[in-house]
């Protein structure tokens, strides 16, 4: 069960940075799966997801070795990029001083790397798109130079 800890004023200064950001989700850590031998997450990356607007479903950024945790997972969310976050954390996993810790490290790497990140797969997907329209106009353009290549 999953509990929203945002109130906590130790947590206020974290919430203060990641407040410019275009991301409504942050999600760090591995949790358990619908099924009990399952897991989610990871504590390699964490999953940044932007608010609405951004045509990129997430952003994942790299979390150093030294900056990870097995020992903390947590969901940060919001409804819009002007809304406060609401962190939620499941009590029984993850205990308070490891959840600030690792909020309190993370948070400065997301806000150096999201939006750079983001943009780039932003980038990623324009460039791809157009690759999928020029790839269909040449289909096109091939498929009508071969229905007019035989003779009358």
């Amino acid at each position: 069960m999953k509990t929203d800890v945002s109130g906590l004023q130790d947590l206020a200064a974290v919430q203060a940075q990641l407040l410019p950001l275009n991301a409504c989700h942050i999600e760090y850590g591995v949790r358990s799966g619908a099924l009990p031998h399952r897991s989610t997450g990871s504590r390699k990356s964490a999953s940044v997801t932007p608010c609405s607007g951004a045509s990129v479903s997430y952003v994942s950024i790299s979390v150093p070795e030294e900056l990870q945790s097995s020992q903390v997972a947590f969901d940060m969310t919001r409804s819009s990029v002007s809304a406060p976050w609401k962190i939620l954390v499941d009590k029984d996993q993850t205990a308070f001083p490891d959840l600030k810790q690792s909020l309190e490290r993370l948070a400065p790497l997301i806000v150096e790397q999201y939006p750079e990140a983001l943009a780039t797969e932003i980038q990623r997907r324009v460039d791809s798109e157009r690759a999928l329209q020029e790839s269909k106009a040449a289909e096109r353009a091939r498929k009508e130079a071969a229905k007019t290549s035989y003779p009358e």
